[in-house]
């Protein structure tokens, strides 16, 4: 039975390897840029919606496209 776990934790892409694809980063630094532009087109009320300012907005987008939380880098 642990070789049925085993495998159906490798399978959930676990074990093999921790770091994505170079395809996979590009990806999500482009989604990452994706947001960050559309974060910068929202108005004043729909900032206030979803609880930022224009100066938290400012300094997302000031940072470096490869700067995600760790766990989109999965």
């Amino acid at each position: 039975m642990a070789t049925k776990t085993s495998s159906l934790h490798v399978l959930a892409g676990h074990g093999l390897s921790t770091r994505p694809s170079m395809g996979k980063r590009i990806l999500t630094m482009l989604s990452v840029r994706r947001s960050r532009q559309d974060l910068s087109h929202l108005s004043d009320e729909q900032l206030r919606d979803i609880g930022l300012t224009r100066e938290q907005v400012a300094d997302e987008i000031a940072r470096p496209v490869w700067d995600v939380p760790a766990n989109w880098r999965r």
